[in-house]
């Protein structure tokens, strides 16, 4: 728990006065990381949230009296983690998090968010991004979860592209990923990403979590 100490006391440093200070269930988790080659290819066929470029995203939910993050990843599939371990890099790695919510207008029904979270757990991950399997990536996971609470105006499914915004091809790190578990890019198809989720307007970013 040594984690978790560390991380209040700098929510509690950071947070402007307009800021809440206090963790909420629902609250929303989005990861940048870099040096990471998948990562970095999410990044780079995204839009960023100015100088963030997120890659990564979950949900804050409470288990008895430990914070815990709802997120949908390549090792576990839809999983539960512990929000002081959410944030930890891999070697090599730079993480940043930032903590959004909802603005009050968006309203949503909390037991129904964490009722549909729990009920995705164990589902595997999504590799093939597509919306309409059981499977869940990130973005697919909080949207759903907002969805089945009752909230489908805060964030916007998109078609997805996976080609590089620079060069206008796609990028070899999805050709790669791709052709790895034996699925076709799903470019123009209907998905939602974290970047996109962060620009929202329904999200305000409020503050850094630093691990």
């Amino acid at each position: 728990m040594k984690y978790l100490a560390v991380i209040i006391v700098i929510l509690l440093n950071t947070c402007n006065a307009n800021s809440a200070r206090k963790l909420r269930e629902g609250d929303i988790l989005f990861r940048e990381t870099r040096n990471n080659a998948l990562s970095d290819a999410i990044s780079d066929v995204t839009d960023s949230t100015g100088n963030l470029r997120f890659s990564h995203v979950g949900v804050l939910i409470k288990e008895g009296r430990r914070w815990m993050v709802v997120e949908a990843t390549h090792g576990k599939g839809v999983c539960l983690t512990p929000i002081e371990l959410f944030g930890l890099p891999a070697k090599g790695e730079t993480v940043r998090v930032v903590l959004g919510r909802l603005d009050k207008r968006y309203k949503f029904d909390v037991k129904r968010l964490k009722a549909y979270g729990r009920q995705q757990l164990n589902k595997p991950y999504d590799y093939a991004f597509d919306w309409n399997d059981s499977a869940m990536y990130c973005s697919e996971l909080v949207y759903k979860m907002f969805v089945a609470a009752g909230q489908r105006d805060a964030f916007s499914p998109n078609v997805m592209t996976f080609k590089n915004a620079s060069t206008g091809a796609f990028d070899p790190t999805w050709v790669e990923y791709f052709d790895r578990h034996g699925s076709t890019i799903p470019e123009g198809e209907l998905g939602i990403n974290p970047n996109a989720m962060a620009a929202s307007k329904a999200v305000h970013l409020l503050f850094e979590i630093r691990y």
